[in-house]
């Protein structure tokens, strides 16, 4: 909706003559004290117009002129410099913003949220030195054209934030496939083949949304099984990550790196 127009003195003057008119249902003499009266309330009204219109949008970078431009560069730590024209310390600034935005690490990630065709997408600044960065893509699903589709679109996000001059990898983590073997124990009520069927859909989920530089935690695992029903023990006997056993209670999963659960070897109730 278009904002309505600031009353002059003037205008505010005649209206408010006018309203005095039809209340009392006469001519106001010009002249008199009220008229007089009311242009100097017409004064301080344009006043308050003007100061009201001047703070309605401080936000719009188009509108900032004087004072007001020179407190938003002080805010942005970037001052006027002597005899600057509003026009030139306003496109100045502008152009700050950008570069200033550019390369910065957490506008990148913050653009690369909720991306379409992965699950995660990790930017990290300085992998070969000043000027350089690595992306950590990880599909939502591995084919090839899912692959694919995942690359170009963190490429196109990255070049929108990043600086022209900055050389970025774009890098599939290697899968690393997660084997378990679980001994379980389930009441005797109880349908094992369901129970092992609940179980690994649920250390599914958890493995493969792993964040990167996270940890798979084998207490995590036992606590799936401990609280899922029917189930009388459950213990995470051996881990084994992409074909090598681990004895580590905690496993990081590196940003170069990305566990996908792969099968359960089942002892204990048949």
């Amino acid at each position: 909706m278009r904002c309505q127009e600031i009353k002059t003195s003037t205008q505010i003057q005649k209206d408010a003559r006018k309203n005095f008119e039809e209340l009392v249902g006469d001519k106001l003499q010009h002249g008199s004290v009220v008229d007089m009266l009311l242009a100097a309330i017409g004064n301080e009204e344009t006043s308050v117009y003007q100061e009201i219109d001047n703070n309605r949008t401080p936000h719009v970078w188009s509108s900032l002129t004087g004072d007001r431009l020179d407190n938003t560069g002080v805010m942005l730590n970037l001052p006027r410099k002597t005899n600057e024209s509003d026009q030139n310390y306003r496109f100045r600034l502008m152009r700050w913003v950008t570069a200033n935005e550019a390369s910065n690490e957490r506008a990148i990630n913050d653009a690369l949220l909720l991306p379409r065709y992965s699950s995660n997408i990790q930017f990290v600044p300085m992998t070969k030195g000043c000027g350089t960065a690595t992306c950590y893509v990880i599909p939502k699903t591995y084919g090839e054209q899912d692959i694919k589709n995942a690359l170009v679109e963190a490429k196109e996000i990255v070049e929108k934030t990043a600086s022209p001059s900055l050389y970025v990898e774009y890098i599939i983590p290697k899968i690393m496939g997660v084997k378990f073997q679980i001994y379980l124990s389930v009441d005797e009520k109880a349908d094992p083949a369901t129970i092992k069927k609940n179980l690994s859909a649920k250390i599914l989920e958890y493995v493969n949304n792993i964040a990167p530089n996270d940890f798979l935690e084998v207490g995590q695992i036992n606590k799936i099984g401990i609280l899922e029903q029917d189930v009388n023990y459950f213990s995470v006997l051996s881990v084994m990550i992409d074909g090598k056993t681990t004895d580590s209670l905690k496993i990081l999963q590196g940003l170069d790196t990305k566990f996908l659960f792969d099968e359960i070897i089942w002892s204990g109730d048949e």
